[in-house]
């Protein structure tokens, strides 16, 4: 089902996106912190390049976009660049785990669509749907982004697919614990397998993902069964968005190997550490959520917001001046302090 409405949330430092079909499920998320931009390869933005060192080997160049770091460069045939040429470039893939942004040589014609823009512009029905503002701390903005980050999800008909994204491949695993089928092995098997073909298809946009991708299948499997749940990976995929996928039935092994190009960082990379934990910055921007959100409540009282010491340190470094901020639109009443705390704190002030 393509996208029918895009509910947003804006508050200090960032705002979230999330696309729902026509049946008001998440279907593609967006993260946009307008701070970072200065030093992130946005895709669909045009920059200005220099090669740095061509690459026969690799078929490019690595170029220097300044501030933003550095990308690699395809160079097409009939594409002639010398080392220290400067360059326009359009961003076509964001950075991700050691992998650094890909860009191409921009056309004479300005590109239209970056950031949020062009990634509504890739789910289809996305660039008409329409757009509903929520309020700071919406809890279903809040679920959508949890269950992005969450390494299960359960299956409509019972059953969990477990999802995992190593160096390598998303490795994906269909887990039957719970389900009651009803009818031959076969067709138990065909319907579980079909319904996690599609929550991976629904996965992957969720939260970023591209690449390798391996769907392993419950037995039995025959010809039949293997290319439909290949086709209801397909066509959920492309149902929601316009990125290019291809997909194979599954192997003899129950396998079913996917390919689908990259477009924007990963989700879980914004959000979290190496290890899995919310970074500094996502609990400081999770802090000034939550007291938009009390301070909305409580529409008189004076509020302090007590952040982890690391993420108030991020907070007193990216600019944001964020009590000053807050008070155009609160009043003078809402307070930061650093705590002792390992999450955000949002209580009354003395």
């Amino acid at each position: 089902m393509p996208v029918v409405r895009l509910l947003r949330e804006q508050t200090l430092g960032e705002t979230r996106w999330v696309a729902l079909d026509a049946r008001a499920r998440p279907a593609a998320l967006y993260l946009d912190r307008p701070h970072d931009a200065a030093r992130r390869a946005i895709v669909g933005e045009r920059l200005n390049a220099r090669i740095r060192r061509l690459d026969s080997g690799l078929g490019g160049a690595f170029a220097d976009l300044g501030a933003k770091g550095e990308a690699f460069l395809r160079i097409k045939p009939g594409e002639t660049l010398t080392e220290g040429a400067a360059v326009s470039v359009s961003v076509v893939t964001e950075a991700r785990r050691n992998k650094l942004p890909r860009v191409r040589l921009a056309s004479d014609t300005p590109d239209t669509n970056s950031g949020a823009a062009l990634w509504r512009a890739s789910l289809n029905g996305g660039a008409a749907a329409e757009i509903e503002e929520r309020p700071a701390g919406d809890a279903g903005i809040r679920s959508a982004f949890e269950d992005a980050l969450a390494p299960a999800l359960t299956l409509a008909g019972g059953g969990r697919l477990q999802v995992e994204r190593t160096e390598a491949l998303v490795a994906a695993d269909i887990d039957t614990a719970g389900r009651i089928s009803r009818g031959t092995r076969a067709a138990g098997a065909l319907a579980i397998n079909a319904e996690a073909a599609e929550a991976l298809a629904r996965q992957m946009l969720l939260r970023g993902w591209g690449g390798l991708a391996v769907l392993d299948c419950v037995a039995p499997l025959d010809k039949a069964a293997g290319n439909r749940i290949r086709t209801a990976f397909l066509e959920a995929f492309r149902d929601l968005s316009a990125r290019q996928v291809k997909a194979l039935a599954p192997s003899a092994f129950g396998l079913m190997e996917i390919s689908a190009d990259w477009q924007l960082t990963p989700l879980s990379e914004r959000l979290q550490d190496g290890a899995g934990r919310p970074t500094a910055e996502t609990l400081a921007l999770e802090g000034l959520r939550q007291l938009e959100a009390a301070a909305r409540e409580n529409r008189m009282g004076r509020l302090m917001l007590s952040l982890p010491p690391d993420s108030f340190a991020w907070l007193q470094s990216a600019g944001l001046n964020a009590e000053p901020h807050l008070a155009q639109t609160y009043g003078a009443r809402l307070m930061i302090q650093p705590g002792q705390t390992l999450e955000p704190e949002v209580k009354p002030a003395a």
